[in-house]
């Protein structure tokens, strides 16, 4: 158990209200948000419909007692996790859910990012992950090697063969920068034929980091 993750996720429990529609990520922080939430429903008996980002949310969400709808229009708030945490933009795509969890964090009309502390020190380093089509994953490998980024494909760790996301895609794992400005890096991924999308996210409306003791915005 980790008090630094849970203490991030009872950070952005503080935003939720009764009748919000909210955006649930994936990953081990937001694993804890998604406990705490359906102990917070259950504690003070508010309605809450929670829109899942991943397989793994969903199977999250119906054992903690949190109905899940479709992504269908307006989200009040998002909540998700990181891999690393910069000032103008965050990684993610480490559970490999990044193409559903940008989907829905950016569909919120605010989307709060949770996670613990070490995902915030600028020694921490992570792959830029890209998600792309399986035909396309060789063509796009050495399109980003012309961004300066070095691409591997993603190979399972209990499973023979690349990883496969939950929209039948491979993921590529690139170590490289984000250079310039954030959003414009983003969509210049996006650009490249073959790709779905890709782990820079820049759009985001608080960042709460966890640690052992409480939680304090980024």
């Amino acid at each position: 158990m980790s008090a630094a993750k849970e203490n991030a996720a009872k950070g952005a429990l503080e935003f939720i209200e009764d009748g919000m529609i909210v955006g649930l990520g994936s990953g081990t922080t937001t694993a804890y948000f998604i406990d705490l939430l359906g102990k917070k429903m259950k504690e003070e008996r508010i309605s809450v419909v929670g829109v899942v980002t991943s397989f793994d949310s969903e199977i999250l969400a119906k054992k903690a007692g949190i109905p899940v709808m479709p992504l269908e229009g307006k989200v009040d708030l998002a909540v998700d996790g990181a891999d690393i945490v910069r000032k103008d933009y965050v990684l993610k795509g480490g559970g490999g859910a990044l193409t559903r969890e940008k989907i829905v964090d950016y569909a919120a009309e605010r989307f709060i990012v949770i996670a613990d502390e070490p995902k915030a020190d600028p020694g921490t380093t992570y792959p830029i992950v890209v998600e792309v089509i399986p035909f396309s994953y060789q063509y796009v490998m050495k399109e980003m090697g012309k961004l300066g980024l070095e691409a591997e494909l993603r190979v399972g760790g209990k499973k023979l063969g690349p990883v496969v996301t939950d929209n039948s895609n491979f993921i590529l794992d690139c170590v490289g920068e984000v250079r310039g400005n954030a959003g414009e890096f983003e969509k210049s991924l996006n650009s490249i034929p073959g790709v779905v999308e890709n782990g820079v996210f820049s759009k985001f409306w608080k960042i709460i980091i966890g640690t052992g003791e409480g939680h304090y915005e980024f």
